[in-house]
């Protein structure tokens, strides 16, 4: 499936810090991939964003320890971004470039 327009509509969401509404629109997205035997595989990188949205989230809110668990979930099928074969894997490759820079940014 050819998802671009909804992962530039990701993009944009998260470049506005807007946590939910980008955990919720790629929960919506890894909803329709999961259960389709030819993205199955790659519904597991958009499981990956979800955790790592709600990881924003959960910062925002102070419950470290939870939002530590969530990272641990993103990182176990972050490297599928690199093995898959994808014509999504551009905007999946910005989508993790640009977490990685809101981790930092949360950081300081």
């Amino acid at each position: 499936m050819n998802i671009k327009m909804e992962l530039k509509e990701l993009i944009v969401l998260l470049e506005k810090n807007y946590f939910i509404n980008v955990h919720d629109k790629t929960e919506e997205l890894w909803r329709k991939y999961k259960n389709d035997k030819k993205t199955r595989n790659e519904s597991f990188i958009l499981k990956a964003f979800v955790n790592a949205f709600a990881y924003f989230e959960l910062i925002k809110m102070q419950r470290y320890e939870h939002a530590q668990n969530i990272w641990l979930l993103y990182k176990k099928y972050e490297n599928l971004i690199d093995e898959i074969d994808s014509i999504n894997k551009i905007e999946y490759k910005k989508i993790q470039k640009m977490i990685y820079e809101k981790r930092e940014e949360i950081k300081k």
